[in-house]
């Protein structure tokens, strides 16, 4: 009589048991899952940020060795504007943040426009602020590869 009441009050509890180390195994490997595909995700954005920092350093490349045109400077932050839109924004601060990048760039490119088209400056003159806003864009860029 012991023996069954042990075995009827054993096999409940083997059951429970069994049921709970399942229940464990398969949240296990949904948290593996999770891990998995929050690497993948971070190796990508890595990947993409470090496009970017290859980009931004050929730039600053470019401004340091070339005499540039106002032509040259838009063409440049065209393609910053065209590489901060292909990263993607994962939370509010990172969208913020590219935000602030779209509008500095909308900035100097709007001011490259304005220095195109202002037929009251001499080339000299011309030229003088072209060096200015080419170092402008250099301290903007370092700033950026800094953060």
């Amino acid at each position: 009589m012991r023996g069954i009441r042990s075995l009827l009050v054993a096999g409940p509890l083997m059951a429970v048991c069994g049921c709970t180390i399942t229940h464990l195994q398969q949240e296990s490997g949904e948290m593996t899952t999770r891990i998995a595909d929050k690497e993948a995700k971070l190796n990508r954005l890595e990947s993409e940020r470090a496009s970017l920092v290859a980009e931004r350093q050929k730039l600053l490349a470019e401004i340091d060795t070339k005499q540039v045109t106002l032509n040259d400077l838009d063409a440049g932050l065209e393609r910053i504007k065209q590489e901060n839109r292909r990263l993607r924004s994962e939370t509010e601060q990172q969208q913020q943040a590219k935000e602030r990048v779209e509008a500095e760039v909308q900035k100097l490119q709007a001011e490259t426009r304005r220095l195109e088209n202002d037929s009251r400056l001499s080339d000299a003159a011309k030229r003088e602020r072209i060096e200015a806003l080419k170092k402008q864009i250099k301290d903007y860029l370092q700033v950026m590869l800094t953060q």
